[in-house]
């Protein structure tokens, strides 16, 4: 990988990790295996209390690895710190769940080759489970596909355009243009939305490039899932809209859309509080629905439904009726 001047480019990858004894060496060794060497490897412990240390201490036999621990301050922060240490003009990332297909980085210097103005390059993945099986091919692909389907503009579209969301494990960017975007924000708590919050703000500021093939192993498992049904996804989704409505100021067309994007976010947790029976959360969320976006008068009969108890109850039934026929359509699907 050369750039303008003719120079081998060097890569830095960047592994962050906290308590990841069970796949850090896997990930590890998918970088160790790479066609096109990267110049370094990072890896930034962020407060493990397993043998996370042991492991990568033995592999830097095979080859040196820079280790680095910090007190527990999630991945985003890891990564900021892997950055900071980084020597390569390049950055790429891996999560430590994450695996790489030997050609990956090879295959993105190719396409930087190709467009060398562009400063950030990603990915398709293949979903795996817990025990390396391939769940799904070409993920991304698939959801771009859909999106197109769909023909309707949406976040990910007015931010990537024509392209899918990228994930960390996916990209390779310049270094320069990651400290000049200002990094990963730690504020996302749990890590979740600090890679959208971040991509974006690059992705709106400079040319990105996609490569529609799966170059990365994507490890899709139930910490994440559990993650994903927290409180902070709320809050955090609340953070990177308000970032983008900032953002976009004196763009009013982009603006209605993050208001449809408030009203489905509140709309979705009103949704949920009903079906708990937590019905005075329900409209409050329900109303504010109503009130970003109040062409949408779903949310304002929803709204009415979580005073009415006769209807809650037809709503309840309605709900349970649902879980039932797809756990039942789940099983015939494994018989």
């Amino acid at each position: 990988m050369q750039n303008l001047t003719g120079d081998v480019l060097k890569v830095s990858v960047i592994i962050p990790v906290f308590n990841g004894e069970r796949f850090i060496r896997e990930a590890i060794q998918s970088v160790m295996d790479q066609t096109y060497p990267p110049l370094e490897i990072i890896v930034v412990d962020d407060g493990s209390s397993d043998k996370t240390a042991d492991i990568v201490r033995h592999l830097s036999g095979a080859r040196p690895i820079l280790y680095r621990r910090q007190s527990n301050q999630g991945a985003a922060a890891a990564r900021n710190v892997g950055v900071s240490l980084a020597q390569g003009e390049w950055i790429a990332f891996l999560d430590a769940d994450d695996v790489w297909y030997p050609e990956k980085l090879a295959i993105q210097v190719e396409h930087f080759k190709t467009y060398p103005d562009v400063p950030f390059f990603y990915s398709d993945m293949d979903i795996i489970d817990d025990e390396g099986k391939v769940r799904q091919q070409a993920f991304l692909t698939d959801v771009l596909r859909q999106r197109r389907e769909r023909a309707k503009k949406d976040l990910v579209s007015i931010i990537f355009g024509d392209r899918p969301f990228p994930y960390p494990s996916t990209v390779v960017l310049r270094k320069d243009v990651f400290t000049q975007s200002g990094g990963f924000d730690p504020a996302f708590e749990l890590n979740d939305h600090e890679d959208f919050d971040l991509f974006a703000r690059v992705a709106l500021a400079a040319p990105i490039h996609f490569i529609d093939q799966s170059l990365v192993k994507y490890r899709r498992h139930a910490a994440q899932v559990l993650i994903a049904r927290t409180e902070n996804r709320k809050k955090n989704f609340f953070k990177l809209l308000g970032g983008l409505w900032q953002k976009w100021t004196p763009e009013p067309e982009k603006q209605i859309l993050l208001l449809e994007h408030y009203m489905h976010l509140y709309s979705h947790h009103a949704r949920e509080y009903l079906k708990q029976g937590d019905y005075k959360k329900a409209q409050v969320y329900y109303w504010l629905a109503f009130r970003y976006y109040p062409w949408s008068w779903h949310n304002l009969r929803r709204w009415a439904l979580s005073f009415l108890p006769g209807l809650r109850e037809i709503y309840s039934y309605r709900v349970k009726k649902r879980v039932r026929r797809l756990q039942e359509t789940s099983k015939s699907d494994l018989r």
